[in-house]
C-alpha cells in the first residue's frame, strides 16, 4: 500500500505538469474543463496532515521511492530527507590490507505510465558507491555494464522501482582504508552478511578454495568454519540462517554462537557436480550442474542439470522435473527464483546461467539449452516499447 501511495502520488504530479503545458496553448474554457477533469481524477494530496504522511513514510522505503517522494513538492522534500548511502563494512585484514563489505541490489522494472495491460517487469542488478553513484552490473558474472548509448544514465525516475533481493561483495584496498581505489577480492566465490542481535554481524565467505571462513563486524580475521577438511559448493541464507551444501550433496545450517554445522539433509552421493542452493517459495532446493562433452572425439560441452529438494517427512531426496511458471537464475553472488510471467523473455521450469562467457537457458521440459544473450540486458522490449517511459539522458 505504502508503494503504491508513492507511486501513485508521483505519476499524478507528473500528469499536472504534463496538463499544465498542454493547457499554455488552450482558451479559457478549453483550461476549465482540464481542470475539472484532473480534480475529478486525482486525489488532494497535498491536503494530508504531516502526521498523516510521517505514518505513511514510517516503514522502509527503497532509494527510487525516497527520491520520487521529495520530488512532488517542497513540503514533502521537508518531510523525508535524502536517502542514506548503501551501508558498507570495513574488515582489517592481516599486513595492513583492508577489505569493504560493499551492498548490491537486484530491483525489478515497470513502466511508470503504462499504456498497455501487460504487468511483465525487467530486472536489473546495480551496486552503490560511497559517494552515492550507481554502478550497472551484469546480473550473471557481476561485471560492469558499460553503457554504449548517446548518454549513459538510466532514469529510475519513469520506471516503477521495487528492490527484489540483496547481495554482498567483498572489495579489496591498500591505501589504509580510504577506499578512494579499490578492486574485486578475486578469490571470494560469494559473500553472505548475518545479523543477530545478541552476536552482532558477521561476514560469511566461501572462497574458491571451496572453505567456509567467517569473521565478525570489528574484528580483524577471517576463521575457517569446522576442521577445514570439507569442500563447500555453495552458501545461502535461508529463514534466518546460514546454509551450505558440501560437494557430496549434504546441506548444513550453522550455528552461529558456535560455529558448528548441523546436518539437515542426507547426502546426494555425485561428488563431479557442481551444486548450489536456490530458495523458491519458501522451500530450499539443490541445482546439479555437470558439463559433459556430446559425443567422442569432440569438443562440444553440453550441459547436465538436476533439481532436487529434501521430502520433509522422509529425509529422502526427490527430483523436481516440473517447476512450472517459476525459474531459477544461478549467478555469481547469488541464486533466486522468479515467476517467468512477470518478466519480459523468460520462460517458467528453466535454469538460468553463464557458460562460455554468455546467458544459457536450460529447459527442464526438453533438457534444451540455448543461448539468450539479451535476457538481462539491454531488456527485452525496453528500447521499442510503446508501454515504456522512460529515456537515457
Amino acid at each position: 500500500m505504502q508503494k503504491y501511495l508513492v507511486d501513485s502520488l508521483y505519476i499524478n504530479q507528473k500528469k499536472k505538469k504534463r496538463m499544465g503545458r498542454a493547457a499554455a496553448g488552450t482558451n479559457g474554457g478549453d483550461l476549465k474543463k482540464k481542470c475539472l477533469m484532473m480534480d475529478d481524477n486525482t486525489v488532494e494530496w497535498l491536503n494530508l496532515p504531516r502526521e498523516l504522511w510521517l505514518d505513511i513514510i514510517s516503514k522502509k522505503l527503497n532509494t527510487f521511492d525516497i527520491l520520487r517522494f521529495r520530488s512532488v513538492c517542497t513540503l514533502w522534500r521537508s518531510i523525508l530527507p535524502p536517502p542514506f548511502p548503501s551501508p558498507s563494512h570495513t574488515l582489517r585484514i592481516q599486513d595492513g590490507k583492508f577489505l569493504l563489505l560493499t551492498e548490491t541490489k537486484i530491483y525489478r522494472l515497470q513502466p511508470l505510465l503504462p499504456t498497455c495491460s501487460s504487468n511483465k517487469g525487467w530486472i536489473i542488478k546495480v551496486e552503490k558507491s560511497k559517494s552515492g553513484k550507481f554502478r550497472h552490473l551484469d546480473v550473471l558474472t557481476n561485471t560492469q555494464i558499460s553503457h554504449t548509448f548517446p548518454s549513459n544514465v538510466l532514469d529510475f525516475m519513469n520506471l516503477r522501482v521495487r528492490e527484489l533481493f540483496q547481495t554482498y561483495t567483498l572489495n579489496f584496498s591498500s591505501d589504509g582504508g580510504k577506499f578512494n581505489t579499490f578492486e574485486p577480492l578475486d578469490d571470494v566465490y560469494k559473500v553472505v552478511l548475518f545479523s543477530d542481535e545478541g552476536l552482532g554481524q558477521m561476514v560469511f565467505t566461501l572462497r574458491k578454495d571451496r572453505k567456509l571462513r567467517v569473521s565478525n563486524i570489528g574484528y580483524n580475521n577471517f576463521i575457517i568454519v569446522d576442521d577445514g577438511n570439507r569442500i563447500y559448493h555453495d552458501i545461502i541464507l535461508y529463514m534466518g540462517k546460514v546454509y551450505v551444501v558440501d560437494k557430496s550433496g549434504i546441506i548444513f545450517w550453522i550455528d552461529c554462537s558456535s560455529f558448528k554445522l548441523v546436518q539437515s539433509s542426507p547426502s546426494l552421493n555425485n561428488d563431479g557436480k557442481s551444486k548450489y542452493l536456490v530458495e523458491s517459495s519458501g522451500s530450499l532446493f539443490v541445482v546439479e550442474l555437470y558439463f559433459k562433452r556430446t559425443g567422442v572425439n569432440t569438443r562440444k560441452l553440453g550441459i547436465d542439470i538436476s533439481v532436487l529438494k529434501v521430502d520433509e517427512e522422509s529425509n529422502r531426496w526427490l527430483r523436481v522435473t516440473d517447476l512450472g511458471d517459476v525459474l531459477f537464475v544461478l549467478s555469481k553472488d547469488l541464486n533466486f527464483s522468479l515467476s517467468a510471467n512477470d518478466y519480459y523473455g523468460f520462460e517458467g521450469n528453466c535454469i538460468y546461467s553463464s557458460a562460455k562467457g554468455r546467458t544459457s537457458r536450460f529447459s527442464l521440459n526438453n533438457s534444451e539449452v540455448k543461448f539468450v544473450d539479451h535476457i538481462f540486458w539491454p531488456f527485452p522490449t525496453l528500447f521499442n516499447s510503446d508501454s515504456v517511459s522512460f529515456h537515457i539522458q
